[in-house]
């Protein structure tokens, strides 16, 4: 029944990436990713998204220079796509941690946990997620101590299972 249910939520996804990709509109520059943004996050997890507004993670490219704002390995860090540095996936955000939520963000999704997971969804986020960016190769990083740091960011009220 699961793989049933899986394979259903892909084919739907499927579906509407097809029609969606058909309808819109030309830009500048077109970035094929699965990020969807804080916002999108937010309809639901208000007080988690209360919480990642006020810390540095959502200031990440504001801690940029100008030069540095174009600089493909501070971006790697600072905003969730290096090459789609619209407002709205600027920053470091839920996605940053969480994985990127094309595919497990729709209501109907979240509402089952085990499904959100089997669609990439990472609720328990270890050090080695950290790492990617808070790391000795960081220009402006020290030590970092991934039981502190995450005090530091805690959004939730309890373990994530």
């Amino acid at each position: 029944m699961t793989g049933t249910r899986v394979l259903l939520a892909l084919l739907c996804v499927a579906v509407i990436a097809t029609v969606a990709a058909s309808s819109t509109s030309t830009a500048a520059q077109v970035v094929e990713h699965d990020y969807v943004g804080a916002d999108r996050c937010k309809s639901c997890h208000a007080a988690e998204f209360a919480a990642w507004g006020a810390s540095p993670h959502a200031r990440a490219m504001q801690t940029l220079t100008a030069a540095e704002q174009k600089n493909p390995r501070c971006l790697a860090c600072h905003t969730m796509v290096p090459d789609d540095v619209q407002a709205a996936l600027v920053g470091v955000q839920c996605e940053s941690c969480h994985g990127p939520g094309r595919h497990y963000s729709p209501a109907w999704v979240m509402r089952d946990p085990v499904l959100a997971r089997q669609l990439n969804l990472l609720a328990k986020v270890d050090a080695a997620a950290c790492a990617r960016c808070h790391n000795d190769a960081s220009p402006a990083m020290g030590a970092f101590d991934f039981a502190a740091k995450r005090e530091l960011i805690k959004h939730w009220s309890d373990e994530p299972k």
